[in-house]
């Protein structure tokens, strides 16, 4: 059954929250021109092709802004490799802009001028209503506004979701519409409901997108179509009718550039060593998966979705105590886990170039995250429910700094790092390299510009830890005994692999050469 309603807030309050980590999202800007990242640029190029020149290859795009890794040859034209999701949702933004400009007799936008209008005005807009209805969501399942704020808090500042919410690529959005598809069928729990036709078009549609946006999520539809499936039987046309514009889109769009629907862009990479090296093996490079691939991807400290997000381990257990229960719903959690975590281990290039985290699946993000609320009435009801609300306060708090700096400064980490926030992230705010973002604009120097988009991530966290029942004095005590925790946490990830190392001192002169806007000289 869902949970009691909670006593009714003031609007003001209730999604003071959500607000705060919006504004955090709203205060990045972290632009590298001279790093021409592939993963975005190669889809900021795409949407530029089809607003300007009204066709999906990016031939006159190169001509124009310049060489861009990630590509893909056919027909003897150059295209995007990336699932076109995030290049498609970014058209009426850039159509828009360009009108304007030129309505103001500008030119067509520029590579920054387009590239930071696609971020605000087409991603965060989208993140920033996913985690809307994720505060509702969990809301209604915990009927408890602590938890509302603290999941809200850990998926949006404390996960993957943020460093590349940030950015114009599909990570995020993908994970999200995956998320947003099990939200709209697993609405309501109580066994026998039936759902609204539109709620499982809705998903159908959700989980349709997710694909459109990273062809690896293609494994979390499938499971979310089993479960729509299992649960509403004869519903299930809904969704699959949900699904199926997207899918026939999806296939349109491989036959026009590449000759048949199943075609994926990897069989067509332009650059040769990305072909052979990351995908000419097994399945575009999808082969059986790897133990040390798996382990470095959940727990190293240069990369592991569990070092940069322990909070999540707690929803890991979240959706395996459910699963043990045989509750649907932890079941689904924890098969989208699995199945995106062997496919991560599974691939050649499993380390995905310069990046935070795994982002292959950071689809998993807010299906672990959903284990803690799925859990929370049952592990709040114990008598060690305050200890394990502290416990994931603590470790909320580690996600947030690790999430958020990165997000803040520099979300493309070298593979040379064996703990990057510690060892590139700190010693670039502590020298003076400000990253475009609020603090830039308000003309702050060095780390003090870091304390604008910091305050919200501080603001947020005590909110969230104050919330909830027990009254000012023992709500302001388990805030201090998670900060306490984050603390000591910290403390010790800031002694992991600090020897030095001369890979890591020539990838950050690397990156000091290539900052934007340029760093402070150096004597």
């Amino acid at each position: 059954m869902d949970a009691a309603p909670a006593p009714r807030e003031h609007p003001l309050r209730r999604h003071l929250v959500w607000a705060l980590v919006a504004f955090a999202y709203l205060s990045l800007a972290p632009y590298f021109p001279r790093l021409n990242n592939p993963n975005e640029n190669v889809r900021v190029w795409m949407t530029r092709a089809i607003v300007e020149d009204g066709t999906l290859n990016i031939d006159a795009t190169v001509r124009a802004w310049g060489f861009v890794d990630d590509k893909a040859a056919s027909g003897g034209h150059l295209y995007s490799s990336k699932a076109p999701g995030t290049s498609f949702l970014g058209v009426p933004v850039l159509w828009a802009q360009t009108r304007l400009w030129h309505a103001a007799g500008w030119p067509s936008p520029s590579k920054r001028a387009a590239t930071l209008a696609l971020r605000f005005l087409s991603v965060m807009p989208c993140l920033l209503l996913f985690l809307f209805v994720f505060a509702r969501w969990v809301e209604r399942r915990t009927g408890d506004p602590a938890a509302r704020d603290l999941l809200v808090t850990a998926l949006g500042l404390g996960s993957i979701v943020y460093p590349y919410g940030v950015l114009f690529v599909g990570h995020a959005q993908g994970a999200l519409a995956a998320f947003g598809a099990f939200m709209a069928l697993a609405w309501d729990d109580q066994p026998g409901l039936t759902a609204p036709p539109r709620r499982l078009a809705l998903a159908g549609a959700l989980a349709g997108a997710a694909v459109v946006f990273e062809y690896q999520l293609l494994l979390a539809a499938l499971v979310l179509a089993g479960y729509a499936a299992w649960r509403y039987r004869a519903g299930f046309r809904w969704f699959a009718l949900g699904a199926l514009p997207l899918a026939l889109a999806l296939g349109a769009y491989h036959t026009a550039l590449f000759g048949r629907p199943w075609t994926f862009p990897y069989g067509h990479l332009e650059n040769q060593t990305y072909a052979r090296v990351d995908h000419g093996s097994g399945f575009f490079g999808l082969s059986r998966p790897h133990a040390a691939a798996l382990g470095s991807s959940l727990f190293s400290v240069s990369y592991g979705l569990f070092a940069f997000s322990p909070f999540l381990l707690l929803g890991l257990a979240g959706v395996a105590y459910r699963a043990a229960q045989r509750k649907a719903e932890g079941v689904v959690c924890l098969l989208v886990t699995v199945v995106l975590a062997l496919f991560l281990a599974g691939m050649t290039h499993w380390r995905a170039g310069w990046c935070v985290g795994p982002r292959y699946i950071a689809g998993v993000a807010p299906f672990l995250a959903a284990g803690i609320a799925l859990a929370w009435r049952d592990a709040q009801g114990g008598r060690l429910g305050g200890a394990l609300r502290m416990a994931l306060g603590g470790l909320v708090w580690v996600s947030v700094f690790l999430n958020g700096l990165s997000a803040a400064t520099y979300p493309h980490y070298p593979e040379a790092f064996d703990n990057p926030v510690f060892d590139l992230t700190l010693p670039l705010w502590r020298d003076g390299y400000v990253p475009s973002g609020l603090g830039h604009a308000m003309g702050l120097p060095g780390v003090v510009a870091l304390v604008p988009v910091a305050t919200l991530w501080v603001a947020a966290l005590t909110v969230a830890l104050v919330t909830g029942a027990g009254g000012a004095r023992r709500a302001l005590a388990r805030a201090g005994g998670a900060a306490l925790l984050g603390m000591l946490l910290l403390g010790a990830l800031s002694r992991y692999g600090r020897g030095p190392s001369v890979a890591e001192a020539h990838a950050t002169s690397v990156v000091r050469s290539l900052w934007d806007p340029p760093g402070p000289r150096r004597p």
